[in-house]
This record gives C-alpha cells, structure tokens and sequence, in this order.
C-alpha cells in the first residue's frame, strides 16, 4: 500500500493536511523540491491615527516533493544544521527555507532591478514554513508530497514620492521564491506577479 499526500496551508500560521492511501502507485517525483507560481494578492490595512498602512502580500506557490521533507519545526531549528548562522542561499543559515527577493520597477525604465534599500542593504526577506508532513519528529516515513504553500508577507508603507522610506506608495515590486528541504535541496526558483503597493 503507498501513501501520498496532498496539502494546502498557509506558512507561519496554519496547516491542514489530508491524507490519502489506496492501492495505487505513489506519484514519481524528485527528492528536490519543485514549485510553481500560483497567485500573489494583498491585504490593505488603513489602520489611521498616525500608524503606517501595511500591505500584506499573501504567496501562494504549488509544490511537489518525492520524500516530502519540506518544512521546519522549532524543534529542528535547535540541532545542527539548521541552528548554524552560516550558509545556505543568503548565507544567514539553515533556519531558513522560504527565500523572496523582491525586484523593483524602475519607474523611467521599466526593467526590474534587484531591490537594494536606501541604506544600501540588498532586499532579501527570508522566513521559515513549519513541517507539512504533520509531524514534529524525524522519523516520520517518506512518502511524495504536494500541495498549495501559502505564505504571508506584511509591509509598512513608509512615505511617499515627497518623502521617500523604504517601501512607498505607487512602488511596484515582483519576487523571485525558493524554498529548501530538510536535506538543504534548494528548489527552482519562480518569478510572481507584479504588485503596486498602497493601490
């Protein structure tokens, strides 16, 4: 009997799983996560009163895994690799497993640049997805995985074309997103939608 699985959750906040077994071939695929683009929306919040407007930038990515090791829990994160400072995509450890890289429009050329804050600090946001296979422990059994992974992402709208922060008004940005395993294979990377924030 082959077990696969099927998910949809949203990352940082909640999973749900379902679980199907039945006497058919589990799908073939690779160990290294794959992943497609499925959609960005965003949440505005207008809170007013002096506080800065947010926009949340909601991801939603579908994914396979053929040993479906996606995902980290708190625990993991104590043990090496994972609690190591050093290494991986950006460099900033293995405690990550979701990587953004936002790009942003110049507005006279049009072209998609690499985002670099006025600070001079290239813009990399990563985070961390807990486990999908439903487990907290290692020795949950392989077995293929996909799904839909959601992720979150809230911005502070700092100023404006008059007083420019960090994020303003009328910026439009699009991503670039990988996410990792826990055997520290990256997956493809995949380009999103383009968003207008404060719009």
């Amino acid at each position: 009997m082959n077990l696969f699985r099927t998910l949809s959750g949203a990352a940082l906040v909640c999973l749900s799983a379902a679980g199907f077994t039945a006497c058919i071939s589990a799908p073939d695929y690779p160990d290294e996560p794959e992943i497609d683009f499925k959609e960005l929306t965003v949440g505005r919040n207008r809170p007013g009163g002096g506080n800065l407007p947010v926009d949340t930038l909601k991801f939603a990515l579908d994914f396979k895994d053929g040993d479906g090791d996606l995902g980290l829990s708190d625990d993991d994160i104590r043990n090496a690799p994972f609690n190591s400072n050093t290494g991986g995509p950006n460099n900033r450890g293995y405690s990550y497993n979701y990587f953004i890289q936002p790009f942003k429009k110049n507005p006279t050329s049009g072209v998609f640049e690499r985002f670099v804050t006025p600070l001079g600090f290239v813009g990399e946001y990563d985070g961390r997805f807990l486990r999908l296979d439903g487990t907290n422990t290692t020795d949950a059994k392989p077995a293929p995985l996909r799904g839909t992974l959601r992720y979150k992402l809230p911005i502070s709208i700092d100023g404006n074309s008059q007083f420019p922060g960090v994020f303003n008004i009328g910026d439009t940005f699009r991503f670039e997103i990988s996410i990792m395993d826990r055997a520290l294979h990256q997956s493809n990377k995949i380009t999103t939608s383009e968003v207008t924030l404060g719009r």
